[in-house]
């Protein structure tokens, strides 16, 4: 949901700030589920979804990752710990399935500037 509406600047180090700032909102908000070691967890999570989304998605890569290529790539993620299997299985079909995109916006008259 957090990619819907806009798109991720190009600029890496902004990239990386947005994605920080989002771990932590997330971690903040989610800590009573007990699932996220720390709001680094959900940072590389992040990040590890952003990367199946290009993989699976981009007409570019061949060789698409396989679910258990993607449990295996975020072994440990969880402050040394894995994140239980299903729910990684569970990201991974999701993103498999429905593709990040944005949301369609009727064209918006742009203001004059004189």
């Amino acid at each position: 949901m957090f990619l819907d509406d806009f798109r991720l600047p190009g600029e890496a180090q902004k990239i990386d700030r947005l994605m920080e700032k989002f771990a932590q909102r997330y971690f903040e908000t989610t800590a009573y589920q007990g699932l996220f070691a720390s709001a680094d967890t959900a940072y590389v999570l992040a990040y590890s979804i952003i990367m199946l989304t290009t993989d699976l998605h981009s007409s570019q890569v061949k060789h698409k990752m396989t679910k258990e290529q993607y449990i295996k790539m975020n072994r440990g993620i969880n402050d040394s710990k894995d994140l239980p299997e299903d729910f990684l299985s569970a990201i991974y079909d999701e993103i498999a399935d429905n593709e990040i995109r944005m949301k369609q916006t009727a064209n918006k008259p742009t203001a004059k500037t004189t």
